[in-house]
């Protein structure tokens, strides 16, 4: 077996070597940080440097139990963190696999793959300029990782100073122009609902059209509106009771989260007389399936995921020649409806399950906006029932359409 691999046995618990064509193979068992006990195989060209191989993995494993140590790398520690967020049930396996896939961003670049103590100010300064090619929404989430990090080695004493507090440091702009979902005309409401109406879904395919209609008449997300079961459904009593939502986890896996996507999406959302017979339909049509739900691909045997309905939804917005911006513009569609409507925005706030009231006016400024001008006419007529007087307001409904 060798002089190598039976010192290994001593030092670090039994080991298995075996030969694979030129090389070597040596498997081991270890103690990973959670205190899971887990294999290991790592391969050379020689006994010695197999051994070499797990001694340095174990040792860097060691290290890990303890947390980081220096010669971590900037991904080392974000995903020790995510790691132990994921452990103590401080995220979920959605946010995690997020996160991780934010990490991964970094650790593709030149900083990710040497020493944080190694990474210098003009290196971390390139980085910064390197990623106005994505969105500011990546943008600020890879910045925060990097503050984060930074945070994590200055407390644990691996870093001297931490470079993003710097001077001049800031987080960059995109280089894009920020994309802004909006909801569609009632013009192209009309022709989408119309599409619907119309398309015969080819046999052996899904058929989403209910889901689409549903997201447009009640402002549920599509995960949520894939999650629903029937019990969530309460037609005599006129809401639907939002509690889960399909998610992704780690290895694309697709679950049902118990919980909404934010505390606040928990809601009951208000059954609208064009939602209730899509709701009756959905229900009528139902087939069951090892998960309850009023949604289920039957063809493959699993959960409805966001992206196949994006994927039908896209062929509707092509075949009418509207413009597609994902069905989450649906949900948009229904906002901008209720604004227009004239429903408040605490109202609306609650029905969309936003965590706060600045995202429902920041999320559709332009549509209150808009509606600003039609407003006069309001004010108008409630002056003119003051003073007996019928006043002809300059502001009419064409001109905020």
């Amino acid at each position: 077996m060798g002089e190598a691999v039976e010192r290994k046995r001593a030092e670090k618990g039994t080991g298995s070597l075996r030969k694979r064509g030129p090389a070597y193979e040596y498997r081991f068992t270890y103690t990973s940080f959670t205190g899971e006990r887990k294999n290991k195989s790592v391969s050379a060209m020689t006994i010695d440097e197999c051994v070499d191989k797990a001694e340095e993995f174990l040792k860097k494993n060691e290290y890990m139990k303890k947390g980081i140590y220096s010669a971590s790398t900037i991904p080392d520690i974000l995903k020790n963190k995510l790691d132990m967020d994921l452990a103590l049930g401080y995220t979920g396996e959605q946010g995690y696999e997020r996160n991780m896939s934010t990490v991964a961003l970094i650790e593709r670049s030149a900083i990710g793959r040497i020493p944080i103590v190694e990474v210098t100010a003009v290196q971390l300064e390139y980085f910064l300029k390197s990623i106005t090619r994505y969105s500011n929404n990546m943008i600020r989430k890879v910045y925060a990782m990097l503050k984060n990090a930074y945070k994590i080695g200055v407390d644990s004493h691996i870093v001297q100073e931490n470079l993003m507090l710097r001077i001049g440091f800031r987080c960059p702009k995109s280089k894009k122009q920020d994309k802004k979902v909006r909801g569609m005309t009632e013009e192209e409401q009309q022709k989408f609902i119309e599409a619907l109406e119309s398309h015969t879904v080819p046999n052996g395919r899904n058929d989403y059209k209910l889901q689409l209609l549903i997201e447009l008449h009640s402002g549920m997300r599509m995960g949520e509106i894939n999650a629903l079961k029937p019990e969530d459904i309460y037609l005599d009593r006129g809401f639907v009771h939002v509690s889960s939502t399909i998610s992704k986890g780690m290895n694309s896996r697709s679950f049902i989260k118990e919980g909404a996507k934010t505390e606040a999406g928990v809601r009951d959302v208000p059954i609208s007389q064009q939602l209730r017979p899509l709701l009756e339909k959905a229900l009528a049509n139902m087939k069951e399936n090892p998960e309850g739900l009023v949604f289920y691909d039957h063809i493959k045997n699993d959960l409805v995921t966001t992206s196949q309905v994006n994927c039908f939804f896209r062929r509707i917005c092509e075949k009418v020649g509207i413009e597609y911006n994902g069905q989450h513009s649906l949900r948009h569609t229904f906002a901008t409806r209720c604004i227009e409507a004239g429903i408040q925005p605490v109202v609306l706030k609650n029905w969309l399950g936003h965590t706060n009231i600045h995202i429902t006016l920041d999320t559709y400024s332009d549509v209150f906006n808009r509606m600003h001008l039609s407003s006069i006419n309001l004010l108008d007529e409630h002056m003119g029932a003051i003073s007996g007087e019928t006043v002809d307001s300059p502001v009419t409904q064409s001109m905020v359409k």
